[in-house]
């Protein structure tokens, strides 16, 4: 059984002035969250999207600087049908991981579905940049362009 953890004054300190995270403050170690994530991740591939979501808020209010938490609530609340929610997440995992085309990529995802197609071409334009032509996430972003310009031709 775990001990209860003894909070010190310097680290209580650090998260009221937001410099340190609930992490830090509990003392959970990046396995510990990672095996919630990975539970998450079994709820979603189960459809079972709002006892994944549930996990993937309170890992990101955990540890909010972890970009696989940001993005993987992203898609949760997407699949959940909370755009804004989803375009919220996607924009914190941009600013944590500018140079990731997988978010950009899954931020146009959630721009296309809320009508914003500019928005979702320019992150798209962004993703196919940042990748190799071979990459298999290089071919999604570029035929996803193709898709969004066949839809502005109409």
């Amino acid at each position: 059984m775990k001990q209860p953890t003894i909070f010190s004054k310097e680290v209580l300190r650090r998260w009221a002035d937001r410099k340190a995270s609930l992490k830090e403050v509990r003392g959970y170690t990046g396995a510990e969250l990672y095996s919630i994530a990975r539970l998450g991740h079994q709820f979603f591939m189960q459809g079972k999207i709002e006892k994944a979501r549930t996990l993937f808020q309170g890992l990101y209010a955990i540890c909010p600087t972890d970009i696989y938490f940001a993005k993987a609530l992203g898609v949760v609340e997407l699949a959940a049908g909370n755009a804004k929610d989803a375009l919220a997440a996607f924009d914190i995992a941009v600013r944590l991981a500018p140079q990731d085309a997988s978010v950009l990529i899954g931020r146009a995802e959630v721009r296309f579905a809320m009508g914003q197609s500019t928005q979702a071409a320019e992150d798209l334009l962004s993703a196919v940049r940042l990748l190799p032509p071979k990459d298999k996430l290089h071919k999604k972003a570029k035929a996803l362009l193709l898709l969004l310009r066949s839809l502005a031709a109409r």
